[in-house]
């Protein structure tokens, strides 16, 4: 025993940044931790901190799919996390408290009758806390984040950027959108932002940020919620990988109307249909580098 703690020693003083394993815990058994500092329901979190991690080190957080599957797309990343050391954060929305797209994939901008949510309370509103929660519960000194979501948490992504412009966001994925937001203020939203409290000059800074839009080619067939297999969904194309187009186009025309830079980028995958599994390796080589 005596040379291990001999080796910590030198470790500490030798690399006082470094996040000694023996003081996170990844994941507190079952899962995590449930993050309560927002105005909103509670958010289960689980983390990861790869051996290399420091107080520095870029952290990304990740929005599961419609599944609300977090261990699984947790999983996802942690090969990846290992290789070009960042920590990875992702939360877990419980069906008991983000019943449907509304409250989920749309952010809980508003409820499935159409009522308006207080902005302290969608979901949208619980990122930024959470992030700076998290920086305090282990003593991290990041002042940014990236972001991932895939499918549901792909239509969050997205959404999110444009309703929280000043989110500390170095760069994001929107990856197989199940459905998405057009800049139009004549479709209704969420597929549109008809009845939204943005105004044309709003939706400006959203196209400045560094937006990846990641389709799998072969992300072909029919998605099974309601909002995302109903009509207005269907009206931009008949699967995600038509629809992640129609986003990208559609934000691209409109940023050209508006004189303003657009910094997004359109990344189709062959070979690759509605999978996480691989479209995250995608998505770390464009959020972190190859």
């Amino acid at each position: 025993m005596i040379p291990i703690k001999v080796a910590l020693v030198f470790l500490f003083i030798f690399k006082p940044n470094l996040i000694a394993q023996e003081y996170i815990e990844q994941v507190t058994p079952p899962w995590g931790y449930i993050f309560k500092g927002w105005k909103g329901p509670p958010i289960d979190v689980i983390n990861y901190f790869p051996a290399s991690a420091t107080k520095s080190s870029p952290i990304l957080i990740v929005i599961p799919g419609a599944s609300r599957d977090a261990q699984r797309f947790h999983a996802s990343w942690l090969d990846l996390a290992k290789k070009k050391s960042f920590i990875v954060l992702t939360i877990g929305a419980r069906k008991k408290y983000f019943p449907d797209e509304y409250s989920y994939n749309a952010g809980r901008l508003i409820t499935s009758q159409g009522h308006a949510m207080d902005k302290s309370q969608w979901l949208f509103s619980a990122i930024e806390p959470l992030f700076e929660d998290f920086k305090k519960r282990y003593k991290l000194n990041t002042k940014k984040f990236y972001l991932f979501g895939h499918s549901a948490g792909g239509g969050f992504v997205h959404r999110y950027l444009l309703f929280k412009p000043k989110a500390p966001v170095v760069k994001a994925v929107a990856a197989n959108p199940a459905f998405v937001t057009v800049p139009d203020f004549d479709i209704q939203y969420p597929f549109g932002l008809k009845n939204t409290p943005l105004k044309k000059r709003d939706i400006k800074p959203w196209f400045k940020h560094s937006l990846a839009i990641i389709l799998g080619e072969d992300d072909l067939g029919p998605r099974t919620k309601p909002l995302s297999n109903g009509a207005m969904a269907n009206v931009q194309g008949s699967n995600c990988f038509e629809r992640g187009q129609l986003l990208f186009s559609a934000a691209k025309q409109e940023s050209k109307k508006a004189r303003t830079k657009f910094n997004w980028k359109l990344i189709t995958v062959p070979g690759v249909g509605h999978n996480n599994f691989e479209i995250a390796p995608v998505a770390a080589d464009y959020l972190f580098g190859k």
